[in-house]
């Protein structure tokens, strides 16, 4: 016959769950919560890329520029042979919702578009202030006109052109040291130093 008292083994089976628990969470015990171990952690995999396409009028033909190591993979972007860009009208290239719009010293008028699953884009020395077409929370298309080129802010060297990244950030709104490689239709346009002098908008 077992003459174990019910309510210790109840406490025993509860003292076991909570090891169990304590185990698996990283807990000391002091009740204090530790990083699991670092073989233990998954690396975030970037939610597969939008089909991004040039934020240009189908057609048109475009010199993207990526610079050297504090650009790249940031792309500088004028009409091809830079003939004049200013004015020019910009689109997302992709659907999404306009997270932020709003003037700085260096960029200029600067919009980020949000297009899902963690992904933006951004754009840099705007004609127009910047919540002249849009404004934050819209929604918009490929084809939905949010600004122009132009020259604005101290960083633009003066020159009419589009300073335009792609970001990935799962928790917020990202910032540039979230950008990751540009591409358009399908294609990687990145890489220190790079020209590509005549790519033509798919934004059709």
């Amino acid at each position: 016959m077992n003459t174990s008292h019910p309510v210790r083994r109840r406490k025993a089976a509860v003292g076991l769950a909570a090891g169990a628990l304590a185990l698996a969470f990283g807990l000391e015990s002091a009740g204090t919560a530790t990083a699991a171990p670092v073989s233990a952690r998954i690396d975030v995999v970037p939610a597969a890329k939008p089909k991004f396409q040039m934020p240009f009028a189908c057609d048109t033909h475009w010199r993207l520029d990526a610079y050297g190591s504090g650009h790249d993979p940031a792309l500088d972007i004028v009409v091809k042979g830079n003939t004049g860009s200013s004015g020019k009208a910009v689109y997302p290239g992709y659907k999404g919702k306009v997270a932020r719009t709003f003037w700085d010293r260096g960029a200029g008028n600067v919009i980020v578009i949000e297009h899902g699953s963690g992904w933006y884009t951004a754009y840099y020395h705007l004609k127009d202030k910047h919540d002249r077409y849009v404004q934050k929370g819209d929604q918009v298309t490929a084809k939905t006109k949010i600004g122009r080129i132009g020259a604005t802010g101290g960083n633009s060297g003066d020159w009419a052109h589009l300073h335009y990244e792609q970001r990935y950030k799962t928790n917020g709104v990202p910032t540039e040291a979230d950008r990751k490689p540009v591409h358009f239709n399908g294609k990687k346009y990145t890489g220190t130093g790079n020209t590509w002098r005549d790519v033509v908008s798919k934004n059709c």
